[in-house]
């Protein structure tokens, strides 16, 4: 069986829902809380802050948060959660008998402890004055054994449901911020069920139906607040989707500001990041805009764009008599294909660490590309909302704003505007400097800004980590008791790829395969480099080229004809990562990379960064390799 490898809970519905590699869902519902998270010892999660960060627990793969408030971890089987069961016994309870254990395992205020104790002493049957600690493995195996019973993992056994299924989402935003308490109606058949978004603007997963039927999307119509068919979700392959909306009126962005209005009024500007192969007559007619008009609104004389630039996308809709629009792409630059959202992932595409929970989507940054349907009238109807294409790598905005914000200005001069170590909060002080070397910190940075997580809470020399470029790899985990130095651990925050993708984290490794360098891949340039947008390259934020993999030796005659072996190429390699909480969208991103054919050169004059002086470093490193 395909291995499950994320976990989510959905409270208002009762059901985990499981995550296959392979990119099939799995759904739990009826039985016990307990069964359905694969949880028999019912172990909560520690919170720091008000989010879930256990120190020293292991296996799990998410966490399920229930209608009381309660977070409880969840795992991918019953074993694992056995095993996390008897070693949480062991760790926090080893010194103690069940009699003084259990009062602290399930206190008072959520247990009838005094009850627990005996069923557990009972059941078990563990002599009273035995220490936890002390039992056998055959013993161990009789607690956990009774424990499950007590928490009632095996109870209601003829309500258990499995499922396997293709399942969709569904998001409510604003085009840059998450919309909580949205309501939305799914019609299936004759029935319809009103759900409403939760804090993150999720709404609940949307099962698609086994006799392969569709499943529409209703709003009210904010006048007649009659329900308005937005989009439909069918198909054998789950999608995700953004349902966009302002000022809670929702809105086609193919249409209107208003869904009812009989005139097409003076759009209000709103941003759009451009996705790899998009060209302006493409976004043009997404938009019911003309070339034109996106050129003025962002002063532009030329039709060049490229991935990551934000737009102001404004204007009537109207388009001028006999305009072609241009569709080159910038210079050097190829247009490649728009993401196959529905083409099946491969699933040894991807390497995952394991015992990961992915932490919750970030918000959508910007408006994203969107297959739409306009109103065949053009005017006065509702139009569709759903959104199949989600955009690539929130990230990469921040990081190009930023570049073109500097400007090439080096970090002796850059550090005194923004300290991108002192941002993160990695220790260091200053960008400047051969000890100084800030890739890493500006790479955290972007991702900080895009609301995706650094930081391991909990874990020893975590700020340290935000400073190294081999920190996306590999960091200090938890250490136990027995342990006089913290193993080394896969950060579990990002999960490794096969190969690249746009906005894809690369790190450049040595060859003893050490991370020296890290930056976001932007664009190929030929079949052996990659273009790396990131800090510290020639001690700016730019773009440079990376070798993908290792070069090796040759054998060459020199001119008096004596072989001699010669160094060739790059002496290092890249390797790639990905946030967890992207690693849907990454596995779509791998079918269709989004890689275009790029030159240096172009892209850094694009953000008024000058070319490099001849004679320089390959791959534009500074002296600071982190």
């Amino acid at each position: 069986m395909s291995r499950l490898i994320s976990a989510t809970y959905h409270p208002n519905i009762e059901v985990a829902e499981f995550i296959c590699e392979d990119g099939r869902h799995l759904l739990r519902s009826g039985g016990t809380l307990p069964w359905r998270i694969n949880n028999p010892g019912d172990l909560t999660a520690r919170k720091v802050d008000g989010v879930p960060a256990p120190r020293k627990a292991k296996g799990y793969i998410g966490f399920a948060t229930t209608r009381s408030g309660r977070t409880f971890l969840i795992f991918p089987d019953e074993d694992a959660g056995r095993e996390e069961l008897k070693a949480n016994l062991k760790r926090l309870h080893g010194d103690r008998t069940i009699s003084e254990a259990i009062p602290v395992y399930a206190p008072k205020n959520e247990n009838d402890t005094e009850k627990y104790i005996r069923d557990l002493l009972k059941t078990s049957g563990i002599p009273a004055g035995r220490k936890i600690g002390e039992c056998s493995d055959a013993e161990l195996e009789k607690i956990v054994n009774s424990i499950a019973e007590i928490e009632g993992y095996h109870a209601n056994a003829d309500t258990r449901k499995e499922t396997w299924v293709a399942v969709s989402r569904i998001n409510a935003t604003d085009g840059s911020q998450p919309l909580p308490g949205t309501e939305i109606i799914l019609q299936r058949g004759g029935k319809e069920e009103t759900v409403k978004s939760d804090a993150a603007g999720r709404f609940p997963p949307v099962i698609h139906p086994a006799d392969k039927s569709a499943v529409h999307v209703k709003v009210a119509d904010p006048k007649s607040r009659e329900a308005v068919t937005v989009g439909t979700i069918e198909g054998d392959v789950g999608k995700d989707f953004n349902l966009l909306a302002r000022f809670k009126r929702w809105k086609g962005v193919a249409g209107s500001e208003k869904i009812n209005s009989s005139t097409h009024g003076q759009r209000k500007p709103m941003s759009y990041v451009v996705q790899p192969g998009d060209s302006l007559w493409k976004i043009a007619k997404l938009y019911r805009t003309s070339v034109e008009a996106i050129k003025e609104a962002n002063e532009r004389g030329h039709d060049r764009i490229y991935p990551g630039e934000v737009l102001l996308i404004a204007g009537s809709g109207k388009t001028k008599s006999g305009h072609r629009p241009s569709t080159a792409p910038p210079p050097g630059m190829a247009a490649a294909k728009p993401p196959a959202a529905s083409a099946p992932p491969s699933p040894a595409a991807l390497s995952r660490p394991k015992a990961v929970s992915p932490s919750p989507p970030p918000a959508p940054f910007g408006i994203r590309p969107s297959d739409s349907e306009r109103s065949k009238e053009g005017e006065g109807k509702v139009l569709a909302l759903i959104n199949p294409v989600p955009g690539r790598a929130p990230w990469m905005p921040v990081a190009i704003a930023e570049a073109k914000l500097r400007r090439g200005e080096l970090e002796i001069t850059l550090q005194d505007k923004i300290n991108y170590h002192v941002e993160v909060d990695d220790g260091l002080k200053a960008m400047d400097g051969p000890s100084n070397a800030w890739c890493a910190a500006f790479v955290n940075w972007c991702l900080m800004q895009a609301k995706y997580p650094i930081e391991n809470l909990g874990y020893p020399n975590r700020k340290v980590a935000k400073a190294r470029a081999h920190g996306f790899y590999e960091v200090d985990g938890p250490k136990e008791k027995s342990e006089k130095t913290p193993p080394k651990v896969r950060n579990p925050l990002f999960v490794e790829l096969d190969r690249p993708i746009y906005g894809a984290i690369a790190m450049v490794t040595s060859r003893q395969g050490h991370g020296r360098h890290v930056g976001f891949v932007y664009a190929k340039s030929g079949d052996e480099d990659l273009i790396l947008l990131g800090g510290n390259q020639r001690s700016q934020i730019r773009f440079s080229a990376f070798a993908k993999n290792l070069r090796t030796q040759v054998m060459v005659r020199n001119k008096n004809g004596k072989a001699e072996i010669r160094k060739s190429g790059s002496s290092s390699y890249l390797k790639y990562f990905i946030p967890i909480a992207y690693y849907e969208q990454a596995k779509r991103d791998l079918v269709e990379p989004g890689l275009n054919e790029a030159n240096v050169v172009s892209l850094n004059l694009i953000l008024g960064i000058p070319p490099e002086k001849p004679g320089g470093k390959k791959g534009g490193l500074s002296e600071d390799i982190s």
